[in-house]
């Protein structure tokens, strides 16, 4: 191989591997000390609660997932605190309306928007951002996923210092991992889409698109 082709791959490889360890560890660092799940009675009173998207079964095997399962039980928990003024069960349409369902068969009885917009991580934040400008804030996922909510938050919102999280449990199927290693991936591109300035995925406008439950 021509050594200035070689060395021309090494440059690039140590860079894109740089970028992918340096993203990763920013990304997370958002979350430290944000994550109400283990200290519950710091939930800010008349808190919105952003539940992020995910689909209710497996697309190949029908099987419950694990991971909707642990984020309904980590809200619905919340919501038993009390402080927790509105519901946000964000996704897609099928993910938002399956959501707020599984809620209200938990006994929440919290009002519930639903933002069947939230095809990505970045546009249920913008969204929220939007609607929400001087609330608290606080997005329910995994830990990982909440982490890049909450990056994505101090970057796109000018309230970020009220966006907080609280976790689910990370679950012990295979797919937990999976999803886990995807979010891996999924952190460096929130920084090159910050980076970029990308818009949301849809066309409705970010301070509008919320629909009333039931």
């Amino acid at each position: 191989m021509n050594p200035i082709l070689r060395r021309t791959i090494l440059w690039v490889s140590g860079l894109l591997s740089a970028f992918f360890v340096i993203s990763n560890v920013w990304v997370w660092s958002a979350g430290l000390g944000r994550d109400l799940r283990t200290t519950p009675q710091q939930v800010p009173q008349d808190a919105v609660l952003v539940l992020l998207g995910v689909n209710e079964r497996d697309e190949k095997t029908g099987k419950l997932s694990e991971c909707f399962k642990l984020r309904i039980s980590a809200a619905a928990e919340l919501c038993r605190s009390g402080k927790i003024k509105l519901v946000v069960t964000s996704g897609l349409n099928d993910q938002a309306r399956t959501m707020a369902d599984r809620l209200r068969e938990a006994g929440v009885t919290t009002p519930i928007v639903l933002d069947p917009y939230g095809w990505r991580t970045l546009d249920s934040v913008k969204r929220a951002a939007a609607v929400f400008p001087d609330e608290s804030i606080i997005y329910v996922s995994q830990g990982w996923h909440c982490d890049r909510a909450l990056w994505l938050a101090d970057r796109l919102s000018t309230n970020h210092y009220k966006a907080l999280s609280y976790s689910a449990d990370f679950g012990h199927e295979p797919t937990a991992y999976f999803n886990f290693l995807r979010d891996c991936l999924a952190k460096p591109k929130a920084v090159i889409d910050w980076l970029m300035g990308a818009k949301p995925t849809t066309t409705v406008d970010v301070a509008h698109g919320y629909k009333v439950y039931p």
